[in-house]
């Protein structure tokens, strides 16, 4: 389970379009349904804890801001091909914290590390082919909650829940 950021299927089949060119041919590319912006990576947990976990999201200031991907990055130690932006908006860095916050209150206690907002386009990417990027901008308007759901064909996420900013 996870707080997240979710694109329009717009802004989802372009970034598809960069992970295909910018990504080794051998790579697993993201489908275009699954990419996101992760702000908070809750695990799994037991049932009786989502009404308080959809809670922090009510009490969550979702913000309205424009993001711009306009970086693509590779990280050779997890074959992670992704994108991001040179400039994100303080708002997105507040939100991740705040969830955070709100989580820790409830007694889920995240991972600590940096806030690196990203969406990854590709995993068992040995190499970036192409670094071309021309900017990506993404209308930020709300965020959801989502739950990852694992089979034979790859993990599909479903949408708990979503919260529009005002």
């Amino acid at each position: 389970m996870f707080f997240a950021l979710w694109p329009t299927p717009a802004v989802a089949t372009q970034l598809h379009q960069l992970a295909r060119k910018a990504a080794a041919p051998d790579a697993r590319l993201m489908r275009a349904d699954t990419l996101h912006l992760t702000l908070a990576f809750i695990g799994d947990v037991a049932v009786d804890r989502l009404p308080a976990i959809e809670a922090v999201g009510d009490q969550t200031a979702w913000p309205r801001c424009t993001l711009q991907l306009d970086q693509l990055g590779h990280w050779p130690h997890n074959q992670i091909l992704w994108a991001g932006s040179q400039s994100p908006p303080d708002a997105l860095a507040q939100l991740a914290d705040e969830l955070s916050v709100g989580l820790r209150a409830i007694g889920i206690t995240l991972a600590v590390r940096p806030f690196v907002p990203h969406i990854t386009l590709a995993r068992r990417c040995r190499q970036l082919v192409a670094a071309d990027t021309r900017p990506i901008e993404w209308v930020v308007d709300g965020g959801v909650l989502a739950v990852s759901q694992r089979d034979h064909t790859g993990a599909r996420y479903v949408m708990r829940r979503r919260w529009s900013a005002p």
